[in-house]
């Protein structure tokens, strides 16, 4: 090697304490804290489990009982959850901290996200916005991109380590084909990738689960998977920590439960086995807004909107329902009659233009091959308009609810319409075009009084209607537009494209002063994923899904964390009940009532709705509910009912976050600091104090910076007013609320861009800094020297285990002072807003005792230094082996409890087998059923070769540690009286 020759060859520094000190390069001790606090913050540590870093890199106003979900993370030796908390509690951000928190800790590099299509958007925004982090957005347009940029044989899940795919897109041929891709490289001999990604998120965790079971005649069947859950599962399998979200993981069936289950942990449950209550508590984290009693959740109040519904309305309706009635006595009373009949109410019930326009369509289609035959049909129903109805908006052409009206065609449900009839209904409802009917008339009443009392003036008032069908929202718009609503109205439906969708919701979440939208209507493709809570609280169902989790979801667009106000929730009711038409109106508003008021889980409640739905609206004979499974359900329900110890657990977090915060030195000043500093370094100018008349903290502007830079600003402007930078503080109470302040904290591109030149100038051969100052500190009781020190263990492979900054301190004239009093001390010196550099004459006689042969200054730091090195070494390394040690415990409990719940589900099948109660189910369900058994006797024949493997992978972890310490900086902290004649005495 010649030195010469060799591209950007340099010599590192020396990072023990410096034999020697230039009087003359003492540096400033605000700069030396800020070097200081950016070392101090890029120290993580895998040894405590409770010194958590997450929630002060995020940008989210981070509530104590936010923080169970991490506290858990940390505690095992692998992440698996279930995040099932209450609609609008902050599952986003619970596990955003997770994803953060394993990312620093070097637990995880890498992480896939799998969500609905239209919350793609929402999860890269938010992970940006609130934790600093960039995801990619991984879909067909994604990958044309990357083969135009990397060739055609690029992967972009090789290319990008944080990555955002739809469940839609996950299942298709394409991305399974780049996905086997990146699975045949893992678990390969020889290979040290055990996982294609480290972590896996998948919200709305439900949409992945099998449907609900098909029943046939009193036997209950069994979930078949679906394509989206076989490409979730063959993910997951490959993933090593796992977090599913959802407020409704449950819905009543447990053989679909488990399938879930066995998604997020396939260590402690199996597709089709038993429950292990234990083992479901440890993974799910559930707690209701009625159990959060100290954070303001103000109760949601449900109220009725009465309307008279016109004399033509009732009889149209009284028509149709005749119609029906007629056909199904003609056709034998068969049930497949009875999902035409509730489909066309339904619409009736949403608006007549909406029946009008799914009517014509009907008469106009060819004959189809007829219904399934079922016997019973109750499943079905279920699949199609009720609690497992398809979540993809209804009322287009290719969706279940017309899919199921054009195959019955073939079977004539409306044999008995006598000719023209059914074209006189449709042209009945398209008179209603362009005019609104009497429910329509009074949203517009009641808008009116929301949103303009006085007919003219628009209040900040703002509301937000919810409708299942597009031509419904269509027709509500148009006849909105012509009231005078079109400057303040805006809509989402299922084709509003994603970056639509959002550009409406920062708009209707932006102060009303500002903008000037007031009212949005949207179908249930809005209902999942969209904060509507800033500027709103109140919520008109227009129509009401037979999908009582549907109905939920909308309501918790705006009952939600951050709301201000009682939500209120309002449905229509005629006045009188004493029509067929009002009566159903009626029955729907009291099911709204219902879901609106319930505080448990929806899993148990979904059944009982339908069978309520179905027996309302059935042209044939009323049936009994659907039959749940009873194995497994109480246990369910039990554990998603809540922890009964919340109020001690958010206490203990509460306290335990506070104490980091402390500990971190996480000070508004502080991190101004850290920012200036390293704007200066960088030859950029500073940040500019502005203030702000509605905080006392200080508020800046950020000046024109380089491009060097540029990235670092990213967020600071918004979508609604690109290039227009918004103020910025470090103080998180003071941003709480608003959106016209960006609080810039641990995780912000900005505050990361500074720590980060910071810690590269540190101990680089071009820096300027000496790492020595001296602070004259009035108050101090005596004059003391303190080496800040860095402490890292690795692991093998040089996996960092843990980091830390820690205080060694003497006495300038005596012995080792007690650790305590030295970090008190340096605190003080360092934390102050205003550190002075001490004179010349000072910094003199400090330099001139450090080179002083003849003193022990330096020798006897470094050896108060080593010795503290070695008792924290030897402290963190049986806290690490401690951890290790539990780890393992926990493994073998974990493998222990599956080993025997896998025996007892085996039997428990093999018992089934034998009474042969499996002898009606379909082809594909037996098929299935065979599968699961199969892979349970395989699990369990293997399971002893994998607990060893596990174990082994714990204590490869902590194998090999290995300590690197090196000082940060000296630092000088005088007592003026020791100093008062320029020297120190």
């Amino acid at each position: 090697m010649v030195w010469q020759l060799e591209v950007g060859h340099t010599v590192a520094p020396d990072q023990g304490l410096p034999e020697a000190i230039n009087p003359d390069a003492f540096d400033d001790p605000s700069t030396l804290a800020a070097f200081v606090d950016a070392v101090r913050w890029g120290a993580v540590t895998s040894a405590d489990a409770n010194a958590y870093q997450a929630p002060f890199r995020s940008g989210a106003n981070v509530e104590a009982y936010q923080l169970e979900p991490l506290r858990r993370a940390l505690q095992a030796p692998r992440t698996n959850l279930l995040l099932a908390d209450d609609v609008g509690l902050g599952k986003t951000i619970e596990a955003g901290l997770v994803i953060q928190e394993l990312l620093l800790r070097h637990r995880a590099r890498s992480v896939v996200i799998v969500c609905p299509p239209s919350l793609a958007l929402k999860w890269q925004d938010e992970m940006a916005e609130k934790f600093g982090l960039d995801f990619v957005i991984v879909n067909t347009a994604r990958m044309a991109e990357v083969r135009r940029s990397h060739g055609l044989n690029a992967n972009p899940f090789r290319l990008f380590p944080r990555v955002i795919v739809s469940m839609a897109w996950l299942a298709s041929l394409r991305a399974q084909r780049l996905l086997r891709d990146i699975y045949a490289q893992t678990g390969r001999v020889n290979s040290a990738r055990r996982f294609a990604f480290d972590i896996l998120v998948v919200d709305e965790a439900h949409h992945v689960a099998p449907a609900s079971p098909s029943t046939t005649g009193s036997n209950r069947g069994y979930a078949v998977d679906s394509q989206r859950t076989i490409a979730t599962r063959e993910l997951a399998e490959r993933c090593e920590h796992r977090l599913f979200l959802s407020a409704t993981p449950h819905n009543g069936h447990p053989e679909s439960f488990t399938a879930l289950l066995a998604m997020i942990d396939d260590r402690r449950f199996s597709r089709g086995g038993l429950i292990d209550a234990d083992a479901l508590r440890d993974v799910t984290v559930r707690r209701l807004k009625t159990e959060l009693k100290d954070k303001d959740f103000h109760p949601r109040v449900v109220r009725r909107l009465p309307f008279t519904p016109s004399d033509d309305e009732q009889e149209a309706f009284a028509e149709l329902d005749g119609l029906l009635s007629e056909s199904a006595r003609r056709n034998g009373r068969k049930r497949s009659g009875d999902i035409v009949a509730m489909l066309l109410k339904k619409r009736f019930l949403s608006s007549p233009y909406a029946f009008a326009t799914t009517i014509s369509l009907y008469e106009s289609l060819a004959g189809g091959r007829g219904l399934p035959m079922l016997d019973d049909e109750d499943d079905y129903y279920a699949e199609v308009l009720g609690s497992d109805g398809s979540d993809e908006e209804e009322g287009e052409l290719e969706q279940p609810e017309f899919t199921a009206l054009r195959q019955s065609k073939g079977s004539d449900p409306l044999v008995a319409a006598a000719p023209g009839q059914i074209s006189r209904l449709a042209t009945w409802g398209f008179g209603f075009e362009h005019q609104p009917d009497a429910r329509l008339t009074a949203l517009i009443k009641f808008l009116d009084g929301i949103c303009r009392p006085d007919g003219r003036t628009w209040s900040n008032e703002r509301v937000v209607v919810f409708t299942e069908y597009t031509t419904t929202l269509e027709w509500i718009v148009d006849v909105l537009e012509q009231r005078g609503y079109g400057a303040v109205l805006s809509s989402i439906r299922g084709s509003t494209s994603a970056e639509e969708r959002e550009d409406i919701r920062a708009r209707f979440s932006e102060d009303p002063s500002i903008e000037p939208i007031r009212v949005l209507v949207a179908t249930d493709s809005a209902g999942e994923g969209i904060d509507l809570q800033a500027h709103c609280h109140r919520l008109v169902n227009y129509d009401i899904p037979f999908n009582p989790s549907r109905l939920e979801q909308r309501i918790g667009r705006i009952d939600r964390y951050g709301q201000p106000h009682p939500p209120e929730v309002y449905h229509f009711v005629p006045v009188a009940t004493s029509t067929t038409y009002a009566a159903d109106l009626d029955f729907m508003g009291r099911i709204a009532e219902k879901v609106g008021t319930i505080a448990t889980d929806l899993g148990s409640v979904n059944q009982v709705v339908d069978a309520e739905i179905q027996a309302r609206f059935s042209s044939t004979t009323p049936r009994r509910a659907r039959r749940a499974a009873a194995d497994g359900n109480a246990i369910i329900n039990q554990t998603l009912a809540g922890g009964l110890e919340l109020n001690r657990q958010l206490t203990a977090l509460s306290s335990t976050y506070s104490e980091r915060k402390n500990a971190m030195h996480l000070r508004p000043a502080n991190a101004r600091r850290v920012v200036d500093t390293a704007l200066r370094l960088s030859a950029q100018p500073t940040l500019v104090l502005t203030g702000d008349e509605l905080t006392d903290a200080d508020v800046f502007t950020v000046p024109a910076l380089s491009p060097a830079w540029q990235p670092a600003l990213r967020g600071l402007d918004t979508r609604l007013r690109p290039g227009a930078p918004r103020p910025i503080t470090f103080d998180d109470r003071a941003a709480q609320g608003r959106t016209d302040l960006v609080h810039v904290h641990l995780g912000h591109p900005l505050l990361q861009k500074a720590a980060r030149v910071l810690r590269s100038s540190l101990f680089s051969a071009e820096s300027e800094l000496s790492r020595v100052t001296a602070v004259v500190m009035p108050g101090l009781p005596q004059s003391c020297l303190a080496a800040v020190s860095r402490l890292v263990l690795v692991g093998r492979g040089g996996l960092r285990l843990h980091e830390e900054v820690f205080l060694t301190g003497i006495r300038i004239r005596g012995q080792a002072m007690a650790e305590a009093k030295v970090e008190a001390l340096l605190d003080e010196a360092l934390d102050a807003d205003e550190l002075i550099l001490a004179d010349p004459a000072v910094r003199g006689a400090s330099a001139g005792l450090w080179n002083d042969p003849r003193s022990s200054l330096r020798s006897r730091l470094l050896a108060a230094m080593s010795t503290r090195a070695s008792d924290r070494q030897r402290q963190v390394a049986e806290r690490l082996i401690g951890r290790r040690d539990a780890d393992t415990a926990r493994a073998h409990e974990i493998f222990g409890a599956f080993r025997r719940n896998l025996t007892a589900s085996l039997a428990a099948l093999h018992q089934a087998e034998e009474e042969d109660s499996q002898r009606l189910f379909s082809d594909d369900q037996r098929l299935q059923r065979r599968r699961d058994v199969h892979t349970m006797e395989e699990r369990l024949a293997t399971l002893a070769e994998e607990e060893r493997r596990e174990v082994a992978a714990i204590e490869e972890r902590y194998t090999d540690i290995r300590p690197h310490v090196s000082a940060a900086a000296v630092v000088f902290a005088l007592n003026p009286s020791d100093v008062a004649d320029g020297r120190l005495g």
